[in-house]
């Protein structure tokens, strides 16, 4: 029986990794006060926004995350801990933990972050906000597409005026010898 609970352990803190490879954000919070229709509405929130909640053992996250710069900042896996992950835009999945915190506490809504986790970076709950906070991808995607097609429209503009500039002097050119 023993060695079977080992295995599971090992099973879990396997899983967790790969979830870990896979996300390009992880968000860590204390999920005290939080009820279970909560908790299951947030779980959904964020399944649709291509994401995953997790509660799992801290000993069990610790495990799979020590190769990582998390293994410096224990303190995110220090009494009940979710983990998010994130899947897919990662804008998306951190405004979707943000607008739920802020419908929970609206003074405070950092106050249930402990931290979070994206390509190789630890962040800080102040963090975990400002990423909420940025445009969606799409609009982000447009104003890059926006500002990179604006010097390309002037140039076409000027190139198509070239032509305009020198009919308009040989025609001037004709006029006056003739």
């Amino acid at each position: 029986m023993e060695r079977k609970s080992w295995q599971e352990k090992a099973q879990k803190v396997k899983s967790y990794k790969e979830r870990m490879e896979r996300s390009n954000l992880m968000v860590f919070l204390n999920f005290v006060g939080i009820d279970a229709q909560s908790m299951s509405k947030l779980r959904g929130d964020v399944k649709s926004a291509g994401g995953e909640l997790l509660v799992g053992k801290n000993t069990l996250f610790y495990r799979a995350f020590m190769d990582t710069v998390l293994s410096d900042h224990r303190e995110v896996l220090v009494g009940p801990t979710a983990v998010v992950f994130s899947y897919k835009d990662p804008v998306l999945t951190a405004k979707t933990v943000y607008e739920f915190l802020k419908e929970l506490n609206k003074d405070n809504p950092l106050e249930k972050v402990k931290g979070g986790y994206m390509q190789g970076r630890f962040l800080k709950p102040e963090d975990i906000k400002a990423l909420a906070e940025l445009p969606p991808m799409e609009v982000l995607v447009s104003k890059l597409m926006g500002t990179l097609q604006a010097p390309l429209i002037n140039l076409i503009m000027a190139l198509k005026a070239m032509p305009q500039k020198l009919v308009l002097a040989l025609k001037a050119l004709e006029e006056k010898k003739s």
